[in-house]
């Protein structure tokens, strides 16, 4: 098993490109290039990459284009926008499209390096909560901290979910549509043992049995709604930096 993450350079500067390219190459990185936005999705077409490192301003397809085309295709890559120019236009559309990586050339290699190992390391956060608002709250807020965060309005979504991607943390609320969150972490645990949840509820008593179930089921903890978001961001930075130690 390789230890060093998998990564795509998308950039029509050639020079900048094998520059790029040899650096992490020398790092112990697998590195492939691509020259334009349409090479860079054909890429994806037959493979993922654990992180893409695209220039946003480029011929015939910029990296916002491009951003949009390879996130059909595998919604969960890691995408890092690059750019040398001050294009708000093109930079918010980026974050309009859910880049949450913009960095700016020139870029330090060693900053470059801390943050593709911070992209790859980082295993989505899924929330599953019937309530929009709660979902949109907590996605904002983590997403401010840099994790990519998922939602699900049902637990048969999240179950659905979990087929296909590979989430570190979950947020379940204990009262769902249909499958309960209780039944959802069941379920869950069976797809990835290695999950982490945290159960959240508005009704402490009334569902404290099946709260008890949960936390035997290894949840770690629950939030008692209404909940203060910023104490959900801390919860999970005292959880990724456990993992990141223990990995270490």
């Amino acid at each position: 098993m390789k230890n060093k993450p998998t990564i795509l350079v998308v950039d029509d500067n050639q020079d900048l490109l094998e520059t790029f390219a040899m650096i992490l190459k020398r790092r112990g990185y697998y590195v492939q290039t691509a020259n334009d936005g349409v090479s860079a999705i054909n890429k994806f077409k037959e493979q993922n990459f654990d992180v893409t490192l695209m220039d946003i301003v480029m011929p015939e397809m910029n990296g916002v284009d491009a951003f949009k085309k390879i996130k059909e295709i595998q919604p969960e890559a890691p995408i890092i926008l690059m750019t040398a120019y001050s294009d708000e236009d093109l930079i918010q559309n980026a974050k309009n499209e859910g880049a949450r990586r913009i960095i700016h050339k020139p870029i330090h290699i060693d900053q470059l390096i801390d943050l593709i190992n911070e992209t790859a390391g980082n295993e989505p956060i899924l929330i599953v909560d019937d309530d929009a608002d709660i979902c949109e709250t907590l996605t904002q807020i983590l997403e401010v901290q840099g994790y990519e965060v998922l939602s699900a309005k049902s637990g048969e979504e999240a179950v659905t979910m979990t087929k296909g991607t590979s989430f570190q943390i979950a947020f379940i609320d204990i009262k769902l549509p249909k499958i309960d969150g209780l039944e959802t972490l069941l379920r869950l645990k069976e797809i990835n043992p290695d999950i982490i949840v945290i159960m959240m509820t508005g009704f402490r008593n009334e569902v404290k049995e099946a709260l008890d179930k949960a936390q035997a089921a290894s949840a770690i903890t629950c939030l008692y709604k209404p909940f203060d978001p910023s104490i959900a961001a801390e919860l999970v930075k005292k959880i990724t930096g456990k993992k990141n130690k223990n990995e270490k």
